[in-house]
């Protein structure tokens, strides 16, 4: 009989008995204890697999990232031999029904707790951070925007449409949502719609595919005012800007507000009617710049305020230096900073800040290495030289390493698309928007090609 063997007969009725041992093994706050660790619920010992039910998928991921090892430790101090942990939750349908009634008693969820619902949720949906006019942070980069989405929730706008413009992560969901929220309040009786671009196109095949397209023209023209996001995405779908043309018109004809966003000036976007683009900047258009250090500060404090997180001084300016391209990013970061602090009841420290930074950032070595590193595995592949990819030279097979190469450096850096126009001969916004969405064009349709272009996103990923 083997040693564990031996102890379970003697001394363990269960694997409950042996996950109540390891528990109390854990050297963990209190409130960590009651919030993760003892909502979990032994499963069965599978042969050298502990199964552990965990209360909901956020949950499970802060076990995977913070206690798996320290479970795998202790269980093999207890057994005698390393095992394995699989996390299991409703959404897995692992279970059988045995086991399904082992765990049917109440687990207390993270929603049903009051300290967890002012300090721990981290979803923009459901945490205090909502998107609204008080947690948007103005500064020089995004002023007018601002300006003009308050004097539409404000009724004194005499424009339409609303047309915003940047990069990804500066805000532009933000600002639309704090409108619609604000109009709501105001006018409740209004029909306001907001939608994405890929969801108005969606919805408009699957109308044609069903014949109802006559609902989907009454759903969006009997808007009070419309909100669409990321209109970028409309190029190259004739039918959907058709529709979206007709959508413009009507509602605009009856004084209805018009805001739409995207990541480029209208007359950027590729393969889109004249028509359309004429409608764009019928009102006024403002962009969105990447903000100064000065705003990513005012985020980095106004995100720990509202989630109870005490960062000293020099550790927000350590992140608002780095941080420099994407709000998203900060807001990331001050979260993945939150659960490391309260977990482990340490202050946030320089060194917790590189951390974190590194893991949302994914800045394995510095951003001009993973440029040159971009540009001459390349320059390998299309059979051409990095300073022929960097020059004014239009030959195809050097745009096309060139398209190829901005794609990935967008995907594995967090440089701007400015910025990155800068590493080829300091070509514009727009130059590297078009090479990213001819890439993701080609991609689509050209198996080959999209596993090179894929190849090359892991190789320097990994490098």
């Amino acid at each position: 009989m083997s040693s564990f063997e031996e102890t379970k007969k003697n001394e363990l009725n269960s694997f409950g008995d042996i996950f109540e041992i390891m528990k109390q093994r854990l050297d963990v706050s209190e409130t960590a204890r009651s919030l993760f660790i003892d909502p979990i619920k032994p499963i069965k010992l599978n042969n050298k697999t502990a199964v552990l039910f965990i209360a909901n998928d956020w949950v499970k991921k802060i076990i995977e990232e913070n206690y798996d090892e320290i479970f795998k430790k202790h269980l093999k101090d207890i057994l005698g031999f390393e095992v394995d942990i699989e996390y299991v939750t409703n959404n897995d349908n692992t279970l059988t029904p045995e086991e399904i009634v082992r765990v049917s008693d109440p687990i207390p969820e993270l929603d049903d707790d009051p300290y967890t619902k002012t300090r721990l949720h981290e979803t923009e949906e459901n945490s205090n951070y909502k998107y609204t006019f008080d947690t948007f942070i103005v500064g020089e980069s995004n002023r007018l925007a601002c300006a003009a989405c308050k004097s539409i929730a404000q009724d004194k706008a005499d424009f339409n449409p609303l047309y915003i413009y940047s990069e990804p992560g500066l805000g532009k969901t933000h600002l639309l949502y704090a409108i619609k929220n604000e109009i709501e309040n105001r006018h409740p009786e209004y029909n306001i719609i907001y939608v994405s671009s890929e969801t108005f196109i969606s919805e408009f095949v699957n109308s044609v595919k069903t014949n109802t397209t006559e609902i989907f023209k009454n759903k969006y023209r009997n808007a009070d005012m419309l909100l669409v996001d990321d209109v970028q995405f409309f190029s190259g779908k004739k039918e959907s800007q058709n529709e979206l043309f007709h959508t413009f018109e009507e509602l605009h004809r009856k004084g209805k507000e018009i805001i739409l966003t995207s990541d480029r000036p209208p007359k950027e976007i590729n393969d889109i009617e004249t028509r359309l683009i004429t409608r764009f900047e019928w009102g006024l258009l403002t962009d969105i710049a990447a903000p100064e250090f000065e705003t990513r500060l005012a985020i980095i404090k106004r995100k720990a305020e509202l989630m109870n997180l005490k960062i000293p001084n020099n550790v927000m300016e350590y992140m608002a230096d780095k941080l420099k391209n994407n709000i998203r990013q900060i807001e990331g970061a001050i979260i993945r900073m939150y659960h490391i602090a309260f977990l482990s009841g340490n202050t946030p420290t320089i060194l917790m800040a590189q951390n974190t930074i590194k893991d949302v950032m994914n800045e394995q070595q510095p951003v001009p290495v993973t440029v040159d590193h971009v540009i001459t595995d390349v320059s390998h592949i299309f059979n051409v030289s990095p300073e022929e990819m960097r020059s004014k030279n239009r030959n195809s097979q050097v745009s096309t390493a060139r398209q190829v190469a901005m794609y990935v450096i967008s995907k594995v850096t967090e440089l701007s698309y400015t910025s990155i126009g800068k590493e080829f001969g300091g070509r514009d916004h727009s130059t590297v928007v078009y090479a990213t969405n001819k890439v993701k064009k080609v991609m689509q349709t050209d198996s080959a090609y999209r596993a090179t272009v894929e190849d090359l996103i892991k190789n320097i990923s990994n490098s």
